[in-house]
C-alpha cells in the first residue's frame, strides 16, 4: 500500500464533509485502482466521520470510472448489509442506483430482501429508505417477476408517515 497516499487521503477526509473535499479526493483518485481501494477500505477501517466521508467520495469516483468498483462486486452486498454507519450505507446504495446493475451482484436476492426491509421500516432514515426503493425499482426493471411484489410494497408506502417516502413511492409506481 502507498503509505503516502493513505495518509494524504486520511488527512483530507478528516478535514470536513464538504463536496469540495469529496471532489478534490475524487480528482486525485482518478482512475487509480490502488487509490480507490484505499478510500473503499476507509469505509470499514475507520470510525465515523472518516468512514462516512470516504463512502461519500466513492459514488463520485464510480461516476467517472465505473470500472473501479468491479473488484468489489462479490463483496458489495455483504459490505452494504454489514455497514453500521448510515452514511456508508448511503454511499454504497448510491453506487448501486447510479453506477452498477444490482441484479447482477452476488447475493442480489439478499439485497432485495434487505431493500424491502429498509423501505418498509419506520425506523430507518428516509435517505436509506429512498435508496432502497430506487434499488428495488432498478432490479424490477430487469427482473419482471418481482413487479407485483414491488408494486405492493410501493402501494403500502403511499400511506407512509413521511412526505419524501410517499412522493418517492408514487413516482416509483409510475416508473415500473
Amino acid at each position: 500500500m502507498n503509505e503516502k497516499a493513505y495518509n494524504h487521503f486520511l488527512d483530507l477526509l478528516k478535514t470536513d464533509s464538504s463536496r469540495t473535499i469529496a471532489d478534490i479526493i475524487c480528482d486525485e483518485v482518478g482512475n487509480n485502482q490502488e487509490y480507490f481501494d484505499i478510500i473503499y477500505n476507509f469505509c470499514f477501517s475507520h470510525p465515523y466521520p472518516v468512514s462516512m466521508r470516504a463512502a461519500r467520495v466513492l459514488p463520485f469516483c464510480c461516476e467517472k470510472y465505473p470500472e473501479l468498483i468491479h473488484p468489489y462486486f462479490d463483496a458489495l452486498v455483504d459490505n452494504l448489509i454489514s455497514a453500521t454507519i448510515d452514511g456508508v450505507r448511503r454511499g454504497f446504495m448510491k453506487i448501486m442506483v447510479e453506477t452498477i446493475e444490482p441484479s447482477e451482484l452476488k447475493n442480489s436476492g439478499l439485497l432485495i430482501d434487505k431493500c424491502v426491509d429498509w423501505a418498509l421500516s419506520q425506523n430507518e432514515k428516509p435517505a436509506i429508505r429512498y435508496y432502497a426503493i430506487d434499488i428495488l425499482v432498478k432490479i424490477t426493471k430487469k427482473e419482471l417477476a418481482l413487479k407485483n411484489e414491488v408494486n405492493s410494497i410501493l402501494e403500502i408506502l403511499l400511506n407512509d408517515y413521511t412526505n419524501t417516502i410517499r412522493f418517492k413511492a408514487k413516482r416509483a409506481l409510475r416508473s415500473i
